[in-house]
């Protein structure tokens, strides 16, 4: 395999998990060949950034607010600078590695203007519930454009197959674990008798499920609580959110955060009606929690039933209850699973695994094998 290959990531989301993922696979890529970013001028990047290595980062402004985005996508200065960056960094690859509404013009740039072999990490194959139509529209168009395809669960490929496009152009991968979190823990902080849950509050993510479920459990241990962590309307929510044991953090959680939402936490509670995917999942296997999700989507790809978390079906509150109550009065299990779940992500959702994936996929690609 060739050593030298210029890898070019582009992620222009400007906060959040989409934008930890390309952080993450641009510093582990970058130890196996030269690796370019362009990612936006005001992107929150996390700790996982490198600097002082190889990654050359070629920051663009995409504007502020939805009238100053859609000015600098319209702004022929954009397309220029994105036009030097190419010429200047010369990759063999250009991988798009998020969705973002500048996609559809970026993507047809690339691949008939600039005639640069086109990779796209496809996060959630089907959309979630409540996505905005014009995102549908645009990222519908957007994924007629590249040839190739990064998808992270097994499921996430067959919906794709289904679609028409061929199984050796998409390449699965895991969603790597989010460890670099964990450099912001303060020691030593046992867990509570808490359970979390986390990220931003979105209808499809079952928070309505939990809060269902939760008065049999602080019935039962009221020595408990539940914490919610996360951005999003809390509105639909607040006829269930009286019991003073019910905590809520509504806004977005900074990085430094995480470690001080996760430490606490006995139980991460992820009861999705639908999901491709959570970064969730592999951020709780880094502080050793135990999971209690819902077998949708992806997520059995890296929750397995009574060894790395514990699965229940959808929209099932007496499950969830069951679940949750199996894991506060069996403090050996929660520590079992959230030991075993620690080292499924150590043995399978390491980012140096991750990155030699794509970069032997990138060589196939160049060497014509996946045409």
């Amino acid at each position: 395999m060739e050593q030298n290959r210029k890898i070019l990531l582009i992620c222009l989301t400007r906060r959040g998990g989409l934008l930890h993922f390309h952080d993450c696979l641009a510093k582990s890529l970058s130890g196996l060949c030269s690796v370019g970013m362009i990612t936006a001028k005001t992107a929150d990047h996390s700790e996982a950034l490198p600097e002082g290595t190889s990654v050359r980062n070629f920051p663009l402004d995409t504007g502020d607010g939805k009238k100053g985005t859609f000015l600098q996508l319209i702004n022929p200065l954009t397309w220029i600078r994105i036009v030097r960056t190419v010429h200047q960094f010369k990759p063999d690859i250009i991988h798009i590695t998020s969705a973002q509404e500048w996609n559809p013009l970026l993507g047809f740039f690339i691949r008939f203007i600039l005639r640069k072999p086109l990779v796209y990490t496809i996060h959630d194959v089907v959309h979630h519930e409540g996505t905005p139509k014009y995102f549908r529209a645009t990222e519908a168009l957007f994924r007629k454009i590249p040839r190739f395809f990064v998808v992270l669960t097994r499921q996430g490929k067959e919906i794709l197959v289904s679609k028409g496009i061929a199984s050796r152009r998409i390449l699965v991968v895991p969603h790597g674990v989010y460890d670099f979190f964990t450099q912001y823990s303060e020691a030593p902080a046992l867990p509570e008798r808490e359970i979390l849950f986390f990220g931003r509050i979105e209808a499809y993510k079952g928070l309505e499920i939990l809060l269902q479920a939760i008065p049999a459990v602080l019935e039962k241990h009221p020595d408990w609580r539940l914490h919610i962590a996360g951005g999003g309307d809390i509105e639909p929510y607040r006829k269930y959110l009286k019991d003073n044991r019910i905590l809520i953090t509504n806004r977005f959680v900074t990085d430094a955060e995480v470690a001080a939402f996760m430490q606490p936490a006995s139980i991460v509670a992820l009861p999705y009606l639908s999901a491709s995917q959570s970064g969730v999942i592999p951020t709780a296997f880094a502080f050793r929690k135990a999971v209690v999700a819902t077998a949708v989507g992806g997520i059995p790809d890296m929750v397995q039933d009574h060894q790395t978390g514990l699965l229940i079906p959808p929209n099932d509150a007496a499950a969830l209850s069951r679940a949750i109550l199996a894991l506060i009065e069996d403090p050996a299990l929660r520590q079992q699973l959230g030991d075993n779940g620690f080292n499924y992500a150590n043995d399978h959702l390491g980012w140096n695994a991750i990155a030699k994936k794509h970069l032997a996929f990138y060589e196939e690609i160049l060497n014509g094998n996946l045409l």
